[in-house]
């Protein structure tokens, strides 16, 4: 299962892990819950990164489609999409 977080979420998720970590004192182990946490944390960061690249990507191709001066395989080739992605933009 994947699970998209906005970075909202993932600092409410880290909020409420640093109060749940205060609220159990000594009574839990912290590793157990850092690495929940963590790891959740970690995951809503490299998907925020990665849709930041994806974002960038699909403009700079809708970009370089409007100007017509390059073939579909040459906008993938440069802005790194697939032929399949920037077909798809481009509505074929």
């Amino acid at each position: 299962m994947h699970i998209e977080l906005s970075g909202d979420v993932v600092k409410e998720i880290a909020q409420k892990y640093g109060n749940v970590q205060k609220g159990t004192g000594g009574m839990v182990r912290g590793a157990l819950i850092e690495t929940g946490a963590r790891k959740i944390l970690n995951q809503g960061i490299s998907q925020g990164i990665n849709q930041g690249i994806s974002q960038n990507q699909r403009e700079t191709a809708l970009r370089l489609l409007e100007r017509g001066k390059q073939t579909i395989v040459e906008i993938a080739e440069d802005t790194g999409l697939s032929v399949k992605d920037v077909e798809q933009l481009a509505g074929l």
